[in-house]
């Protein structure tokens, strides 16, 4: 009875962390214990479990109240976020270009690429998003830099999600990385560092439009 309680407990945290990222529950929506228990079909036990394994992670937050909310995006998280990033992919594209195989990595690009291209869904897209940035920290072939990016990749996705909304970031994102793969079959390095910043650049520059959006509105 015990482990079934525990994996029930660790089922209703994936649920309910996968609804954080994925935007079902937005940032700064409340979370109630009851509801959640409603609409996820089991009992409060496991939905305070998760909601307290959530609050240590830091998905959720004191609210109004004592309520625990969704921890909201802010302007600190984006550039933090994109600080790291920033770090780790221009590290990889160094030691693609000094050590590794561009032109490999470009194609294995591609094929994600194309993929992008034919997604009609947002998480579908900002998934494969994530999975092209993956790619190429991957190419480091350091694991303990892999292990370090998958604790941020959730907020990546998150973030992703928020600033993919419209269509029209997904195209300008489409065209970003079709200039980047471009980039990596010429094996340009200096044109592949700006690519790669620009890219970055643009993300960092629609997800403070977004914020300022939210709170204008």
């Amino acid at each position: 009875m015990e482990m079934e309680e525990k994996s029930l407990s660790a089922q209703v945290y994936e649920k309910i962390k996968g609804g954080i990222i994925s935007l079902k529950y937005p940032p700064g929506s409340v979370l109630k214990e009851r509801e959640l228990s409603e609409s996820l079909g089991v009992s409060r036990t496991p939905v305070r479990e998760a909601i307290q394994r959530l609050s240590q992670e830091f998905w959720l937050v004191p609210g109004e109240g004592k309520r625990m909310q969704v921890r909201p995006v802010t302007i600190a998280d984006v550039h933090e976020i994109i600080q790291i990033r920033n770090l780790m992919e221009y590290a990889a594209i160094d030691e693609m270009l000094k050590n590794g195989e561009p032109r490999v990595v470009a194609g294995q690009l591609d094929s994600i690429l194309n993929e992008m291209k034919s997604a009609t869904e947002e998480y579908v897209f900002t998934t494969l998003d994530l999975k092209f940035h993956y790619l190429v920290v991957e190419s480091m072939k350091n694991d303990r830099l892999l292990r370090f990016w998958s604790t941020v990749q959730d907020e990546v996705l998150r973030m992703g999600l928020l600033v993919l909304k419209g269509k029209d970031r997904w195209h300008e994102v489409i065209k970003e990385h079709e200039h980047l793969v471009d980039m990596l079959w010429n094996k340009d390095a200096e044109k592949i560092k700006f690519a790669m910043k620009e890219h970055l650049e643009h993300s960092y520059a629609a997800l403070i439009r977004d914020l300022e959006e939210r709170i204008t509105n």
